[in-house]
């Protein structure tokens, strides 16, 4: 796996200083990284990326819902 290199910038967000949301937010348990890797796309990126996850939402209900009926007709 290649090493991601952050801007200066970005080490505020993934190394934050105490006390500051950020860290109690990765206190939390909250992958900072994750959301620099969603800054660093543009907004159309996120757009699409956003679009292939609901496509994905709806097909995995679409799935839930054709095992539940295949399950009630084989009871």
């Amino acid at each position: 796996m290649d090493k991601v290199e952050y801007t200066e910038e970005e080490l505020w967000l993934i190394e934050p200083k105490p006390g500051t949301a950020a860290a109690r937010a990765r206190d939390f348990g909250v992958d900072l990284s994750l959301t620099v890797g969603n800054l660093r796309l543009s907004p159309e990126e996120r757009i699409k990326q956003l679009d292939r996850y609901l496509e994905s939402l709806k097909n995995l209900r679409r799935n839930l819902r054709w095992i539940s009926r295949a399950s009630e007709r084989a009871a």
